[in-house]
């Protein structure tokens, strides 16, 4: 793992963001700025521009990525919108599981102060996935059953005519939930 930037080290990386104000200021005015609030706390350290500039675009990668997990997010409700809720929570917990399993990748970009935290996230996520999969499995022996039941009502009721019985459990087997 490389060697922290002042800006991280110190904390800086919100401070640098506030002054930098979204881009209404200059590089150059965000470092003048920057440091004389270290030179005012006691500090007896400076950050260069190009600290700067390093914090100031890993900040707006960050939001690019939080941009980008909304979008994502907003497609995955539009494209499960008319699936039922197990669906919509299995999409959203693999996908929550990828990001995961990417950060576990990239062990500089860990986020987690105490790795126990991170493992424990991973840990409920795995648990939440598992639940999900019972559910969906007593729900498709719950509708097992009830086509069952539907089928040996319908053989009580049309005992007479055995073809329209047979169509009929034909459909009944074919009924899917959406």
């Amino acid at each position: 793992m490389g060697a922290k930037s002042k800006a991280e080290q110190y904390g800086l990386k919100e401070l640098i963001a506030e002054k930098w104000d979204g881009g209404k200021k200059t590089i150059v005015y965000v470092t003048e700025e920057v440091n004389d609030w270290l030179k005012q706390h006691g500090y007896k350290i400076t950050v260069s521009r190009e600290a700067v500039r390093h914090a100031i675009r890993n900040y707006e990668d960050e939001i690019a990525d939080v941009r980008k997990g909304v979008e994502i997010s907003k497609a995955m409700a539009e494209v499960f919108k008319d699936h039922p809720g197990t669906e919509q929570s299995e999409a959203m917990l693999m996908y929550l599981s990828q990001l995961v399993t990417k950060e576990l990748r990239n062990i500089e970009s860990i986020s987690f102060e105490d790795p126990a935290e991170m493992i424990l996230a991973a840990s409920k996520l795995t648990q939440a996935q598992a639940k999900l999969s019972q559910y969906r499995t007593q729900a498709v022996k719950a509708l097992d059953k009830a086509k069952e039941k539907i089928k040996a009502e319908l053989r009580e009721a049309i005992r007479h005519d055995p073809e329209l019985l047979e169509r009929l459990c034909a459909i009944v087997d074919n009924a899917k939930v959406a």
